[in-house]
C-alpha cells in the first residue's frame, strides 16, 4: 500500500502545476430570445446538433430566452422548434484560426422570431429548410458574427413563400 500511495501523491502534487499550465478551453456562448414576431415564446425546443448527432436541447424560459455553449472546431446546427411554427435553424461553424492570446470570445446574441405555420399554407416552404443564418468566425473582428448577405437572401425567400401563400388563398 505505501508503494502505490507515493506515486499517487506525486501525481497529485503535480497536478496543480500542471493544470496551470493548461489553458481553459474556450467556448462561444450563444444567448437569445424567441419570439413570434411580437410575443416572447416560452417553451420553444432548441435543438443543437453536430452532424446528425443531438447533443444539446432545452426548452426557453418564461421570456423566450436561451443560452448555450459551443466548443470550438465544429460546426453546429441549431433548431428552433414550437408547435404551430415553422422551424427554424442557424448554422455555428466554429472552426476558427482563434488567436492564442485571445483570453475570451465575445458572444453571440441572438433574436429569433418564429413563423406562424398556417401563413405559408399552399405554399413551397422547401427553402426555408436551410439555415435562416450561417454565424462564422470574423478576422477583423475578432468575433463570431452572423453573415448578414446570406440573412437578407433568406428573409426574401420567406417573403416569397408568404406572396406564394397568399396566392394561393385567393384562387
Amino acid at each position: 500500500m505505501t508503494r502505490l500511495a507515493a506515486p499517487l501523491f506525486a501525481l497529485l502534487i503535480a497536478s496543480p502545476a500542471w493544470a496551470q499550465k493548461e489553458r481553459e478551453p474556450l467556448l462561444l456562448e450563444v444567448t437569445g430570445r424567441i419570439t413570434d414576431g411580437e410575443k416572447k415564446l416560452e417553451g420553444c425546443s432548441v435543438v443543437v446538433y453536430e452532424g446528425n448527432e443531438v447533443v444539446g436541447d432545452q426548452k426557453t424560459d418564461k421570456s423566450g430566452r436561451f443560452g448555450l455553449g459551443m466548443g470550438l472546431n465544429k460546426e453546429f446546427a441549431v433548431v428552433f422548434q414550437k408547435e404551430g411554427f415553422l422551424p427554424k435553424r442557424v448554422l455555428i461553424d466554429t472552426r476558427a484560426k482563434i488567436p492564442a492570446d485571445l483570453a475570451a470570445l465575445p458572444p453571440v446574441e441572438m433574436e429569433m422570431s418564429m413563423l406562424r405555420a398556417d401563413k405559408y399554407e399552399g405554399a413551397d416552404t422547401d427553402v426555408l429548410d436551410f439555415p435562416f443564418a450561417i454565424v462564422s468566425w470574423n478576422r477583423s473582428l475578432l468575433a463570431f458574427v452572423q453573415d448578414q448577405q446570406y440573412t437578407v437572401d433568406m428573409m426574401r425567400a420567406n417573403g416569397a413563400a408568404l406572396l406564394q401563400a397568399g396566392r394561393s388563398v385567393k384562387q
